[in-house]
């Protein structure tokens, strides 16, 4: 007797709900693992002296010292001017203009004659859902079903 295939070689099996659970089950593994490795993490951060970078950047003692905070505010406003300026550049050379252009209108005449069918071929395809054709050699094209 074959076994029935398991669900690791047939997704397609599973249901949402089982999906979802074995997703859930993995990310709280992944952070239970992060969890382990966050008292060497600290200990790392602390020999390589993040206390010491965090003094340099003067986030420790932010009311005291204004540190580099002069020029985070004058790079955050020039950011917003010059993006304030793009979007209305953009706004004044795209106001009362149509985004997308409507298509011409194509007759079934040149739709057979760009596919390389027959009218008649073009037409049956038009009013169906599904279609069986054949392309010759030569690249034109025939139906062979149509339903």
């Amino acid at each position: 007797m074959k076994a029935e295939a398991i669900v690791i070689q047939r997704p397609e099996r599973q249901t949402g709900a089982q999906k979802a659970l074995f997703g859930l089950v993995t990310v709280v593994l992944w952070v239970g693992w992060a969890f382990l490795w966050l008292p060497l993490i600290t200990l790392g951060a602390w020999a390589y002296g993040i206390r010491d970078a965090l003094a340099q950047l003067h986030l420790l003692d932010p009311i005291t010292d204004g540190g580099d905070i002069d020029i985070v505010l004058i790079v955050a406003f020039a950011s917003a001017a010059i993006f304030t300026a793009w979007s209305m550049y953009n706004y004044a050379r795209f106001v009362g203009k149509q985004k997308r252009r409507g298509n011409s209108p194509v007759g079934v005449a040149e739709t057979a004659a760009t596919i390389g069918a027959t009218t008649n071929d073009a037409v049956r395809l038009q009013g169906t859902r599904r279609a069986v054709v054949s392309v010759s050699d030569e690249g034109f094209m025939t139906l062979d079903d149509a339903r």
